[in-house]
Formats: structure tokens, C-alpha cells, sequence
């Protein structure tokens, strides 16, 4: 016969740790997550942007927040707002860039703040060293390229790549679900192809706007992973 305290012990774990809805309803809010993105690129491949679109182009990341707070991971919904912020300061005409950088590097040092909490808590892969080694040469390689072409921005586009290498480092560290690194490479590989095409304008093609259509794809594919990499870990620790 089970005793009466296990049962109420159960009871308060879930209220503490389970999800704000329903849990048929994640699959719905990524879904119109997905359909937010797509619109919005349809969108400014139509129009090249503007106000009302940058609008648009934040939906899809918000939504994916939303989903991040009804499952209590409350850092990883700070994370993606502040990517949002960053989203509509980039499409801002002119593109309000150190803005756009703040946010994006503030959002990069909250899931870095989530991986160094994994780590902390269940130790550290070790062939997440090699992934390290690899990322630290891509980097210097990076940087060597983009600096002459840098200007006025060399400062903070110097912080904010040291900022995301950290981060994606971090992430094959984590002992979790390997969306997680996939979503850091992907979040990675966007940012250099925004990098390549604002310092060395690269990847800039007239009419259709391919270079920008890869960039929105790895993009939201990076937001994407993350979110439902990390709250599938999250889920794991509170489980456990």
C-alpha cells in the first residue's frame, strides 16, 4: 500500500514543475512559430522590408518565447525576447546596428548562463572539446577575414563574435539533446553570413535574395532547436 505523503510529495513536484499548459499545445505554438517565420519571409522577399514587417518578423520569435514560459523555462524566454528586440532593431530602416548586436550578445550570454547551469548540475561532455577546437580556429579565421572591412563597428562586432563563440563552445559541452549544439552552429553559421555580407558584401544577390533567405532559414532553424533542445532538457533534469 503506498503511503499517502509519497503520493502528496508527487502532487507538489508536478505543480512546481509542470508546464503552465497543457502539453498538447507545445506542438501548436511551434507550428504557428513555423508559419510566422515562413510568412515573413515570403513578406520580404515581396516588399524588402519595412516597419510593419519587422513586426511580422519578431511573431515567430515571440511565439517561440511563449512556448519557453508556459514550460517554466523562464531564461530561455528572456533569451529569445531579447533575440526578438534584436530582430526588429536589425530591420529598422536604417538598421539600428550596435542596438541589434546589445541584444543579440545579451540573448547569447543568457543561454550561455543555461549551459553553464547543465554543466554545473550533470558534468561535461568531453568530445565537446574537439567541437571547441574547431570553433575557436573558425573564429580567429573569422575574425581575420572581417576585420579590415569592420570600420566603426570593429569594437562591438569584435565582442559580440567572442560572445556567440562562447556560447556555441558551451553548448557541445552540455550533455543533452544534440539539438541544442545543432541550434549554436546554426545561430553561428547565420551570423557569419550576416557578417560576410555586411563587411564584405558577399552573398548579396539582386532580386531574388538568396544570401537573405539562407540567413532567416539557419536563423529561425537556430531559435528553433534551441528552444525545444533546451526545454527537453530541462524536462529531463526536473524528471530526474
Amino acid at each position: 500500500m503506498s503511503d499517502p505523503s509519497d503520493e502528496f510529495s508527487s502532487a507538489n513536484r508536478y505543480r512546481e514543475t509542470g508546464p503552465l499548459i497543457p502539453a498538447w499545445t507545445g506542438p501548436a505554438y511551434l507550428g504557428v512559430a513555423v508559419f510566422a517565420a515562413a510568412v515573413f519571409l515570403l513578406l520580404d522577399q515581396i516588399t524588402g522590408g519595412g516597419t510593419q514587417i519587422a513586426l511580422v518578423k519578431v511573431s515567430g520569435i515571440v511565439l517561440l518565447a511563449l512556448y519557453a514560459a508556459f514550460r517554466k523555462a523562464f531564461v530561455l524566454s528572456l533569451a529569445l525576447v531579447l533575440s526578438a528586440c534584436g530582430d526588429f532593431a536589425l530591420a529598422l530602416s536604417p538598421p539600428a546596428m550596435e542596438a541589434g548586436m546589445g541584444f543579440f550578445g545579451a540573448a547569447h550570454l543568457a543561454y550561455l548562463a543555461i549551459f553553464a547551469g547543465f554543466i554545473l548540475k550533470d558534468g561535461w561532455r568531453r568530445d565537446g572539446l574537439v567541437l571547441a577546437a574547431g570553433l575557436l580556429a573558425f573564429g580567429i579565421a573569422m575574425y581575420g577575414w572581417l576585420r579590415p572591412a569592420m570600420g566603426a563597428l570593429e569594437g562591438p562586432a569584435s565582442a559580440y563574435l567572442a560572445v556567440i563563440l562562447a556560447m556555441a563552445i558551451a553548448s557541445g559541452l552540455v550533455r543533452g539533446p544534440r539539438l541544442i549544439v545543432a541550434g549554436a552552429l546554426l545561430f553561428l553559421i547565420s551570423d557569419s553570413l550576416i557578417a560576410a555580407r555586411l563587411f564584405r558584401e558577399v552573398l548579396v544577390f539582386d532580386g531574388l535574395d538568396w544570401g537573405g533567405i539562407a540567413v532567416w532559414i539557419t536563423y529561425f532553424a537556430a531559435q528553433f532547436c534551441l528552444a525545444v533542445g533546451i526545454v527537453r532538457r530541462s524536462q529531463q533534469g526536473a524528471q530526474g
